[in-house]
């Protein structure tokens, strides 16, 4: 993509997600959950998580604190950003926007 392509799309809304764990539920266990349910995660401390673009995994890291909020630390780069981008673009484009 050439600076000027980049320049356009620079307000296009990316979904970002870190993904902290995973667990397993019976169906009529979900159906249960109410306000205040805690859910146990299969995540410990100190556990690499997932950092999402677009739904498509494209870092590792590591959950830290900074000035006592939680902050996501890249630890490594396993997929392509940019395709989670063009996957974002293709998505605005569908939903209407123009560029």
């Amino acid at each position: 993509m050439t600076d000027t392509k980049l320049t356009m799309i620079a307000d296009v809304d990316m979904t970002v997600s870190v993904e902290l764990g995973r667990t397993q539920k019976l169906f009529k266990e979900i159906l249960d959950m109410k306000p205040g349910t805690v859910l146990e995660l299969k995540t410990t401390t100190g556990d690499r998580i997932d950092f999402l673009v677009n739904k498509k995994l494209v870092a590792k890291g590591e959950i830290m604190v900074l000035d006592g909020k939680y902050a996501f630390r890249v630890t490594d780069i396993v997929g392509s950003i940019k395709e989670a981008v063009k996957e974002g673009l293709k998505e605005a484009r569908e939903s209407g926007l123009r560029f």
